[in-house]
Formats: structure tokens, sequence, C-alpha cells
């Protein structure tokens, strides 16, 4: 039965308070690496900071395969067809797998050279290279676990990926702790080791979930899906799928040339930049949580035939994404100064982080409207204007406004507040889109 307007919020929230609560795990798990690895001096610090910046790429690439995979799923099970549900998992999974397999043969070849990249300096280098290693020979179920996440998230369970990760978390932090200082008669193999934790903790994992997916104990059906029908079905999972994937590499491009305008200013900007995103990775989680609840809802609608429900779902997203955001916009506005003052002692990066705060605070009913409506987009299977709306913010708006600022010679504060003017463009660009309606018709 699809889901009538008047308790389109409680579905939300039931899909998006377990989304908001992984990633809020996954952020929090990864300062805990960084305070454990902080023991081993700068050198492991920057090893995972390598690391996990190259584990960002896979990431984006598997959250675009998931973007597809969540289209088509939710459609199919919307419109109550358990064996295309199934099929549609089956060949996610087999497509992320085989991407993961190579990302990660190339990474690990050429693990050196990426970590000459970051310019570190001997003892560190070292360590990246073989935290980036071992972390990418334990990259397919870190993959799989996405995948499988997506499938249920797309069926309407977002709780299972929540208990999986969970579980997991509690394996992860001990394990790659005593592994790296050789606690409770663990080998001491330092970098190595927590790289190694993390890697058995999420293969654990993996083997949990495929496990329970396999035995059917899943929302997600299991069948064996004959390779012939899969390579039939591929053309359209790639249809959805890769404007997403570049719609992730347009982004992740676009961050590392913004990061490195602002680092040509002063440390300072650099630092009060990384400062400024770790105090408001919050309101990014919970964005992407209704984001993620908007798209699977409103692919269920749509596969149940039901459009008007498909509308409804995207203005409910929207509608509690802006309020959750908007309170923590103005919060961070309020409270600037004291949480800048928290993470570090230094005057310059206290008030540049202030004035970062104030840009990202002011943005964030902007962000609110990406996020919702955008999930939404992308649910029905519109993931190309998306893609054109990325283009349009974060390089021709952000990246052009901000690479003329630095020309002119302008303080930081001024490419700072560009990030405004990319989130004005994608917002009026995709708000524009779902008002139209002629996503609706996408297939």
């Amino acid at each position: 039965m699809p889901a009538s307007p008047t308790n389109t919020g409680t579905g939300i929230w039931s899909l998006a308070w377990p989304s908001i609560a992984v990633y809020l795990l996954n952020t929090l798990s990864g300062l805990a690496i960084i305070k454990i690895v902080s023991g081993l001096g700068t050198d492991g610090v920057a090893a995972v900071t390598a690391g996990t910046r190259v584990l960002f790429i896979l990431q984006a690439v598997m959250m675009g395969l998931g973007a597809g995979a969540t289209a088509l799923i939710s459609r199919a099970w919307g419109a109550g067809d358990r064996d295309d549900v199934a099929l549609y998992t089956n060949l996610a999974m087999s497509t992320g797998v085989l991407i993961t397999l190579l990302f990660s043969a190339l990474i690990i070849a050429g693990a050196p050279l990426i970590a000459d990249l970051f310019r570190l300096a001997a003892g560190a280098h070292s360590a990246a290279v073989s935290y980036i290693r071992w972390t990418m020979l334990f990259s397919v179920t870190f993959s799989i676990n996405i995948v499988l996440a997506t499938a249920l998230r797309a069926a309407g369970d977002a709780r299972t990926a929540l208990y999986i990760v969970g579980g997991a978390t509690v394996v992860y932090l001990p394990l790659s702790a005593a592994l790296t200082y050789g606690w409770w008669g663990m080998p001491d193999w330092g970098i190595s080791g927590t790289a190694l934790g993390g890697g058995i903790a999420y293969a654990l994992g993996s083997v949990v979930a495929v496990y329970l997916w396999i035995g059917n104990r899943l929302v997600i059906p299991f069948t064996v899906t004959p390779l012939a029908r899969l390579c039939a079905q591929f053309k359209r999972l790639w249809h959805v799928a890769y404007p997403a994937m570049a719609e992730q590499g347009v982004m992740q491009l676009a961050l590392f040339l913004f990061v490195w305008l602002i680092s040509s200013y002063s440390t300072a900007a650099f630092a009060a930049y990384g400062i400024g995103l770790s105090l408001l990775s919050v309101t990014m989680v919970i964005g992407l949580g209704f984001s993620i609840a908007g798209s699977a809802l409103v692919g269920q609608q749509l596969g149940a035939g039901n459009p008007a429900g498909a509308v409804a779902m995207g203005y409910r997203a929207l509608r509690l994404a802006l309020v959750a955001m908007t309170v923590f916009g103005v919060l961070a506005i309020v409270f600037a100064r004291p949480l800048a003052a928290m993470m570090i002692d230094d005057p310059e990066v206290i008030r540049l982080t202030v004035v970062f705060l104030w840009c990202l605070g002011l943005a964030q009913p902007l962000l609110a409207v990406d996020f919702a409506l955008g999930g939404a987009l992308r649910g029905a299977g519109d993931t190309r204007f998306p893609l054109l709306s990325t283009f349009c913010g974060f390089i021709l708006t952000r990246m052009v406004i901000a690479a003329l600022f630095t020309r002119l010679g302008l303080p930081v504060e001024w490419v700072f507040a560009t990030l405004i003017g990319d989130y004005l463009v994608k917002a009026s660009m995709i708000l524009w889109r779902f008002r139209s309606r002629r996503w609706l018709g996408t297939r």
C-alpha cells in the first residue's frame, strides 16, 4: 500500500534517524581513531588522514552506485516485485565488488605515489603507505556493507544497517587500539595494526550481513541470478548510477581545489576550515539522513504508481530537514566563538573559524533543500539534474568566484563566503526541478 501524505513524516523519520545514527557512528569512529593514533605522533595522524582521504574516494563511488541502486530497488519494492528487488540487489553487489577490486588493486600498487601527493615527511610517508595498503586489502568488505545497507534502506529497513555498523564499531575501536600498541597480549603492529583492526571489524560485520542476506533473514530476498540476466540489466543500473558517481567525482575534485585555494592563504586559514567542517559535520550527517530517507520513499511511491505520494514525501523530507538543519545553523552562529575556542587556542585560527561557522550556519537552510529534494530526485532516477546543479554551484559559482577573489588578493573570509553562493545556486536549481515535476517521468 502506498503511504499517504498523513503518515509520510513517520515513514521518513523511521528511515532517517537510523541513517543519521550510522553516519554519526562513522564520524565519531574517525575522530576516535585519530585520537588512538595520536600516541604514535604526527606520522601516525598524517598516515590515517591520508588513508581516510583515499577511502573517501571509494566511498564516493559507492554512494553514486548506491543512488542508482536505491532508485531501482525502491521502485521494485513499491511495485511489490520481490524478484526485481533481488535482481537489482545482486546487480549492485556484483558491480560494487568488481569496482572495489579494481580500485583497491590500483591503490595498493600505487600507494607510494599516492602518499607522495600529500608531501609527507619520510616517516609519515612510510606509515601512510602501510595504512593505505592494509585498508585497501579489506575494502571489499567496506563496499559490501555499503551496498547491503543501501538495499535495505531502499526497502524501508534502516535499522539493520545500524545494528551491523554499531556491532562492528564496538569491535573496531578496541581491536585497533590493541593491535596498534600491543594491548591484552596482542602484537604491537603500530599503524598497520590500526588499519588491520578496522579491516577485521568491518569484515566481521559484512560476514554477518551476507549470512543474514543469503539465509533470507533480511527484508531483501536473496536468489541466485544468472549471469546473463545480470549483464542484461547492467545498462539500466549504469544509466542511473553513473551521473551520481560523476556528481561525487565533481564534488571530490572541487573540494580538493577549494582546500588548495584556502591553504594558499595561511596555515591558520587551512586549520580554521578543517575545524569548522568538523564542528558542523553533524548537520551534514542529518541532511544525508533525510536525503537517504526521501530517496527511498519517493522511489517506493513511484513504484506503487502514486506520484502524488512521491511529491508529498519529498516535501515532507524537506520540511523536517529544514527544521533540523536550521536549528543547528542558528546554534553554530550564536555559539561560534565558544565552539572555536574549545577546539584550539590560537587567536587567529579562532577568528577565522568563527567567520567560517557563520558562513556555514547561514547556508544550512540551503543545504537542507539540496539534501532533501536532491535525494528525492535521485530516488526517482533523475540523477543527471543533481549532477548539473553540483557542477553549476560548486565549479561555476564557488570555484570561479573563489579563484577570482584569490587573484584579487581579497582576504580568505571572502573565499569562505563563496560557499553560500554555491549552495544558493544548487538549492535554487534543485527546488525548481522538483517543483516542475518533470522528474516524475524519469525511467
